[in-house]
């Protein structure tokens, strides 16, 4: 390869980053691979549930925020030893 890195897309790649909290980069992957496969109803379907503005879709990405930054915060205590 020459430089570019080595991109995977794959439904499993869009559900690792859903159950890690990264909402927006699994809507991505999903629309990416539903322009690809436009057919597929499983990626309709967890575009439509990323899409979805609930108050427990609202509470998750804010948990999530906050865990990243708590995690964030342990990695820069740990470098700092």
């Amino acid at each position: 390869m020459s430089g570019d890195k080595l991109r995977i897309l794959s439904s499993t790649l869009a559900e690792i980053y859903m159950h890690q909290g990264h909402f927006d980069k699994a809507r991505e992957a999903y629309e990416k691979l539903a322009s690809r496969d436009g057919e597929n109803i499983f990626y309709r379907r967890r575009l439509a549930l990323l899409s979805e503005e609930t108050p427990g879709t609202r509470r998750l990405k804010l948990l999530s925020r906050l865990l990243r930054k708590l995690e964030e915060r342990r990695d820069e205590r740990e470098a700092g030893k």
